[in-house]
């Protein structure tokens, strides 16, 4: 077991550690898709009906399902397809944010930061990997 789980590491390009944290990011990004689409947040669809909910949880699971399949393989055009979709989801979500904070009582402040640090990971993620349709071979 710790032989087959050193030879899946060893097969990952450098730097390994930032391409397993990006996976994870877009792991919690599909599950969160997945969660939101099958059990949408009952204030903001209450509000603002359901269509809304179900465009951004799709936006994440095609985002994130996107991102867990190339993120290891260095397939840098496609990932950043699935960075625009993840971006595309939490750009509906704070727009239907932005528009509660201003509309109805309550602060939304502590979500739209929470999706500022969100957002800047994945401008991070575009950074790293821009100028390349591939990981160059080196």
């Amino acid at each position: 077991m710790i032989r087959l789980a050193r030879t899946m590491w060893g097969r990952i390009k450098e730097p390994r550690f930032i391409r397993v944290l990006f996976l994870a990011g877009y792991i919690v990004t599909l599950t969160t898709g997945v969660v939101t689409l099958t059990d949408p947040p009952v204030t903001i669809e209450g509000a603002l009906g359901p269509t809304l909910s179900v465009a951004w949880s799709l936006f994440w699971i095609i985002g994130g399902l996107a991102g867990a399949a190339t993120v290891l393989q260095g397939w840098w055009e496609v990932e950043r397809y699935a960075v625009a979709a993840c971006m595309f989801g939490i750009g509906i979500y704070t727009i239907v944010l932005v528009t509660l904070h201003i509309a109805s009582p309550g602060s939304r402040l502590t979500q739209l930061g929470m999706l500022a640090i969100a957002a800047l990971l994945f401008v991070l993620r575009l950074a790293l990997i821009r100028g390349h349709d591939f990981e160059p071979r080196g």
